[in-house]
């Protein structure tokens, strides 16, 4: 009978092991430290686009974020400047390093000990039309491998959700409008 049980045990481990592995998998782990996730939507491109450009509303898609802002009021653009909040962390500044409208943009985040984070943001190539976005983590700095190897079990998670997260709101919702429009 206890070995029995004790196999039973063993079973149930190796189904949560290999259930977690799929899980896993979905994120993938990209060389240089770097992680990302894409998802594949019946939403418009512009319709993503604009939940991106509405940097006020991130914490509507990323549940983590209690607000989200760009000084100012200026929109979206490269070298926009902005202060983002994380619930248990500090408030965090970041600034757009890259950004072609329509298509792409990076947020890089100042970290202690002189650290980096890029939230990279893209659109990749479909077969068959759909929109495919992608959101991309990549940690930087002289201490990557330690902050990667502290941080990017949250960050594989909080990945894949803030990704779901934005396509479900994107697909139950009409376009919305860019606001003002900026140039590249």
């Amino acid at each position: 009978m206890l070995k029995i049980f004790i196999i039973l045990i063993f079973i149930s481990l190796s189904l949560l092991a290999s259930i977690e592995f799929v899980r896993a998998e979905e994120v993938v782990k990209l060389p240089n430290y770097s992680l990302k996730y894409s998802a594949k939507t019946s939403a418009s491109k512009a319709t993503i686009w604009s939940l991106w450009a509405d940097v006020e509303n991130w914490k509507e898609f990323d549940v983590r974020l209690q607000y989200s802002y760009l000084v100012d009021d200026i929109c979206l653009k490269k070298g926009a400047v902005g202060y983002l909040k994380a619930k248990n962390a500090p408030k965090t500044k970041f600034k757009i390093t890259q950004f072609k409208k329509l298509v792409s943009f990076t947020e890089s985040l100042k970290i202690p000990l002189y650290q980096t984070i890029e939230l990279q943001r893209y659109f990749e190539e479909s077969d068959d039309g759909s929109t495919i976005f992608t959101h991309q983590v990549t940690f930087k700095g002289g201490l990557r491998p330690i902050m990667y190897g502290l941080l990017h079990r949250p960050f594989k998670k909080d990945l894949k959700l803030v990704v779901e997260r934005l396509k479900d709101l994107a697909e139950t919702q009409e376009p919305r409008t860019l606001g003002q429009d900026c140039v590249d």
